[in-house]
């Protein structure tokens, strides 16, 4: 089997600690380096992470209902609807979710989704149920434009969850982008996967679970179709979860089934980080909407957090200047804590 491309190499900071009479004092640092997604990372070996649950209240004060577009009371107003070709109704509708285009466009087709008229859900109620006419409405926005043949090749489901993930509005919702061309990061991931292919013969997803599964270093649990772990070089401060569904080659090739149990993991996934102390997360679904038997059907879930007491971002020039991530989470520790709540 093809090396899948996992660099690590040790470094090591030296100082004279003032918490310990100046002693000398060592800090190893663990370079690493993702060939597949381009990923750069360095792991350092203490735990930044918040100690206090968050202040939320603080965000639902700074943006109440009556001024939120998304809900009830200004939502017909003031979010777009589409054209007639799209949809008679202006705007696709799935339960108590909603889904009409994006004001401030990225692509050709991108749309928001509110999950539901409820102004602000915290992390631990994003449960599968709330969570599931939004996604549902999504998938109904990819079988509609599937169906216009605007020949559109690549779509994602994406998701800035509170401002501290850059989301605009603490109303829960999703945006989606489908066109022509996929976006950077998944270019990375597309060419990665036809190079494996091209030098190895070999599927370079299906060859990743094997040999993660058999580390059992990042390996977080299988649930069915769907296999999840923490990324070997993560793209953000608090790590990174991936879920793979497996053979999955197109979004259409994902039944209700295979969503059901996505958000039954998301789920999992949200509860840990409300337990520990974040605030936040992004999210990315990627999926070809074409067959392509060398890319499967994937996601990444980033959690993101204020640093106290000043409300610094967890980004800074290392990340947005260095192309590189500052992680103190440790992804073998991630995954261990992550997976029992998979085994619930």
């Amino acid at each position: 089997m093809r090396d899948i491309g996992f660099r690590k190499e040790l470094t090591t900071g030296h100082y004279l600690n003032p918490f310990a009479g100046f002693e000398p004092k060592d800090i190893p640092i663990e370079e690493r380096y993702d060939e597949t997604t381009g990923v750069a990372s360095r792991i350092l070996p203490y735990r930044v992470r918040p100690t206090q649950k968050p202040d939320t209240a603080a965000y639902v004060e700074k943006s109440p209902e009556a001024i939120c577009p998304f809900c009830p009371e200004l939502f017909d107003k003031m979010t777009p609807k589409f054209t007639p070709d799209i949809t008679a109704c202006g705007k696709f509708r799935h339960g108590g979710a909603c889904l009409f285009p994006n004001a401030f466009p990225y692509d050709a087709a991108n749309a928001v989704a509110i999950l539901s008229s409820r102004h602000f859900t915290s992390l631990d109620q994003l449960t599968a149920q709330t969570m599931h006419d939004g996604f549902a409405v999504c998938r109904d926005y990819f079988y509609r434009i599937a169906e216009l043949q605007k020949g559109y090749q690549y779509g994602s489901i994406n998701w800035n969850y509170m401002p501290p993930a850059g989301g605009g509005l603490i109303h829960p919702h999703l945006q989606t982008i489908v066109g022509k061309n996929p976006t950077n990061f998944m270019r990375r991931l597309l060419v990665s996967a036809q190079n494996y292919a091209a030098a190895s013969g070999g599927n370079l997803w299906r060859n990743l679970l094997v040999i993660e599964q058999e580390s059992g270093e990042r390996f977080i649990a299988t649930t069915g179709a769907i296999s999840w772990l923490a990324a070997f070089s993560p793209k953000g401060m608090a790590g990174e979860i991936d879920f793979y569904f497996k053979e999955k080659t197109s979004f259409f090739d994902l039944t209700q089934a295979n969503f059901e149990e996505m958000l039954m993991g998301l789920a999992r996934i949200f509860l840990y980080l409300y337990v520990n102390n974040y605030m936040s997360f992004n999210l990315s679904l990627y999926a070809t909407l074409t067959p392509d038997k060398n890319f499967w059907v994937q996601g990444k879930i980033i959690p993101r957090f204020e640093i106290n007491p000043l409300g610094t971002s967890d980004l800074n020039y290392f990340e947005k200047l260095h192309n590189e991530i500052i992680c103190p989470v440790v992804p073998e520790q991630l995954c261990q804590e992550l997976q029992a709540y998979f085994q619930t």
